[in-house]
């Protein structure tokens, strides 16, 4: 497995990787210290598995970096370690595909649990955040550009759109399961059917287009 640390702080970029190096001796850290030349980097056919993205960085921001990314490498899971805990930020973040939203006060520990869990295939949203996430989602209040849902619900059944607003919740398929008291396999078979009614490709997109839709 490779990681790729984006950052312009050279002090942050190296503690960060260092202690990576030290908690997972397998794993390969690679660093670019500018959004930019985290995309050279895998423009030379470079495949990290996980980046761990900053947002304010000069050149190219965060944000740009990982839509860029997610155009050339649509498997590659991005982490946003940032300061930054502004609602517009988090919310184009995870537009721009981010799968996961941690701040850098963020233990090397819990950094560690939070790149497994989005292996597997979990949204992770540090939860200083998720607060807001979660009245978004209870109360449809969002500023969006795009227009309000008129009623289209996309055709999703009740149990989709229970397990739609799990998966905006960051909830991985494990735990969907319990929550819903399913199979994991009838969650992923409910979830396939989700992304194919939302002509989205992940997860991370179908949670998106959730909140901007209003339909959890």
């Amino acid at each position: 497995m490779e990681i790729l640390i984006v950052e312009d702080y050279l002090h942050t970029r190296k503690t960060t990787a260092y202690g990576l190096k030290i908690k997972l001796p397998d794993v390969n850290i690679s660093e670019a210290d500018n959004g930019q030349s985290a995309i050279n980097y895998i423009k030379l056919e470079h495949k990290p598995d996980i980046v761990l993205m900053d947002i304010s960085m000069p050149i190219m921001n965060g944000i740009d970096t990982t839509m860029h990314i997610k155009n050339i490498l649509p498997e590659t899971k991005v982490i946003m370690l940032t300061s930054f805990n502004e609602k517009k930020l988090v919310l184009s973040a995870f537009k721009s595909g981010a799968n996961a939203y941690c701040l850098k006060n963020i233990k090397l520990d819990e950094l560690i649990n939070v790149i497994k869990s989005v292996l597997n295939g979990a949204i992770w949203i540090d939860p200083s955040i998720a607060q807001f996430i979660l009245e978004i989602i209870q109360t449809n209040d969002i500023n969006t550009e795009s227009q309000e849902n008129d009623g289209y619900d996309f055709d999703l059944t009740a149990r989709e759109k229970d397990i739609l607003k799990l998966v905006a919740l960051g909830k991985s398929n494990k735990e969907i399961a319990d929550e819903l008291i399913l199979s994991i396999h009838t969650v992923k078979n409910h979830l396939k059917n989700i992304l194919q009614k939302l002509c989205v490709e992940d997860r991370t997109q179908a949670a998106i287009l959730a909140i901007k839709e209003k339909l959890v």
